[in-house]
């Protein structure tokens, strides 16, 4: 179902680190051809990793919609299948191979790969575990393969996601002006909005006004753009009864649509309403609606005019940890109060380290690092408009690595801040 030229490229999951024993990466992607209950599948992965250690092996877990998470923690759901390091696993030539044939329990269109353990205590102190995958594939071994794997490859290279939360970042404190707080954006063909707590007035079904325009807005068709069906999933994970929940999920569901029916001239008929009693994907037990928005969308280009790069120096950070230092936090925030605010600004937060470590260490470092100046950021700017949050590492030194003063430059977090046309 996906195979790629092994030793060409590959990606990088963490699968745990002492640095924060909570990290955890994935891998995710839509199948070329769907997995089918009570069919036999041979899977196989060619990986690097270093056969002397005691590498935790990665879980499989295949479900029938994408998992959209905001932060790189442990997923709390159990894996589909795990690979056995007695059964399943081979060494051919450079590669480690962990091959299982299975039996599929249900059905499913995505594929998600990682560390699926959230525990800590059953790691080596001061230990990271990296796992390289150059290469999956995926063979049905009953019945054939599909016959569109084509047009499915085709679509999913020319898909792009934009994902929004619709809620303030505290959930609890009343606010006077809620704002739509983009936290990841791609111009592309799909809108995922999250409509948390305070989407609602409190203990009541209708919507907080001080959102009904920037929901409208979300979901204006712009141009000759036809507007598709709209999903609306309602998570409630308050009551020990799951069928209680879910009747309640879906009431909120069906509460987002009729407003938008009644006062935004929608139609039911545009909707697909469900509600989930139990515990969403990213484990986030705070009652939401999600609305997933997929309609056709051409690339928007934005005029930047202007950018000005504040650095983050690395003696603002622990040593060797991406943990602010307590003591700087008076110069950092200094730093931050130079972000203006408005629409009309974005940033993006990219960390660099020097060459110092291991690649894959630094790479983890760097990203580490600038997850923790965005989440600053967002604290003391609520709203902020942050486009982008990467890891470099080391591959983009500003200053002699041999030298301790050039290593010192080199380690560091920049923030661009990119003034758009008005």
């Amino acid at each position: 179902m996906y195979t790629e030229d092994r030793g060409n490229r590959y990606i990088t999951l963490t699968l745990y680190s002492s640095i924060d024993p909570n990290f955890r990466s994935y891998s995710e992607t839509q199948l070329l051809c769907p997995l089918l209950k009570g069919k036999q599948y041979l899977l196989k992965l060619y990986t690097l990793m270093e056969e002397d250690r005691p590498y935790p092996l990665p879980g499989i877990l295949f479900d029938s919609g994408p998992i959209h998470r905001w932060t790189p923690r442990p997923l709390a759901m159990p894996a589909t299948l795990y690979f056995s390091r007695d059964t399943d696993k081979h060494p051919e030539k450079k590669w480690t191979v962990l091959e299982k044939t299975f039996v599929a329990p249900a059905d499913a269109r995505y594929m998600i790969i990682g560390n699926f353990d959230s525990t800590t205590s059953n790691y080596p102190r001061n230990e990271a575990f990296y796992l390289n995958i150059d290469s999956v594939s995926l063979i049905p071994l009953s019945g054939g393969i599909c016959t569109n794997t084509k047009e499915t490859a085709a679509k999913l290279y020319a898909m792009h996601d934009r994902h929004h939360f619709i809620s303030p970042d505290n959930d609890l404190q009343p606010v006077e002006t809620p704002k739509l707080q983009t936290v990841f954006y791609t111009p592309g063909s799909c809108d995922t909005l999250v409509l948390k707590t305070d989407f609602f007035l409190p203990k009541s079904k209708n919507i907080n006004p001080s959102y009904a325009g920037q929901l409208e807005t979300a979901l204006k068709p712009t141009g000759t753009v036809l507007r598709r069906k709209i999903k609306l999933t309602g998570y409630v994970f308050k009551n020990p009864s799951e069928k209680y929940n879910e009747v309640m999920a879906q009431d909120r569901a069906q509460a987002v649509a009729s407003f938008l029916v009644y006062k935004k001239g929608f139609s039911f008929d545009d909707f697909i309403i469900t509600g989930v009693g139990k515990l969403p994907p990213d484990g986030d037990s705070t009652e939401r609606v999600v609305l997933v928005n997929c309609q056709p969308a051409e690339e928007v280009t934005v005029s930047v005019t202007r950018t000005d790069t504040l650095l983050i120096p690395d003696l603002l950070f622990q040593v060797n940890s991406h943990e602010l230092e307590n003591k700087m936090q008076q110069s950092l925030d200094s730093l931050i109060d130079k972000i203006p605010s408005g629409d009309h600004i974005s940033i993006s937060v990219t960390g660099h380290t020097d060459n110092t470590g291991t690649n894959i260490y630094n790479q983890e470092l760097s990203m580490r690092r600038a997850f923790t100046v965005a989440d600053y950021v967002r604290n003391k700017k609520p709203g902020s408009n942050i486009s982008a949050v990467n890891g470099m590492g080391e591959s983009m030194p500003v200053a002699d690595n041999r030298t301790p003063a050039g290593r010192r430059k080199n380690r560091r977090v920049e923030i661009v801040i990119y003034y758009l046309t008005e």
